[in-house]
């Protein structure tokens, strides 16, 4: 992964974005829970569709002659 620092979602934050406002704690606490989870397989998703791309460009290419 890279250098950059990783910061959790705060309750305080979550609450701060419309539609958030009034949720309690717990409800934040879920939810910011869920979106990490989330994020996490969204990532792992594109790194592993990184790593497709870049064994494909390994394979070698096959041309048929007629």
């Amino acid at each position: 992964m890279n250098s950059k620092s990783k910061k959790r979602l705060s309750i305080d934050e979550l609450k701060s974005y419309s539609g958030f406002e009034n949720y309690t704690d717990e409800m934040a606490e879920e939810t910011i829970a869920s979106l990490e989870a989330l994020s996490i397989l969204f990532y792992e998703h594109y790194q592993k569709s990184i790593r497709q791309k870049e064994r494909l460009k390994t394979l070698p290419t096959s041309k048929t002659e007629d």
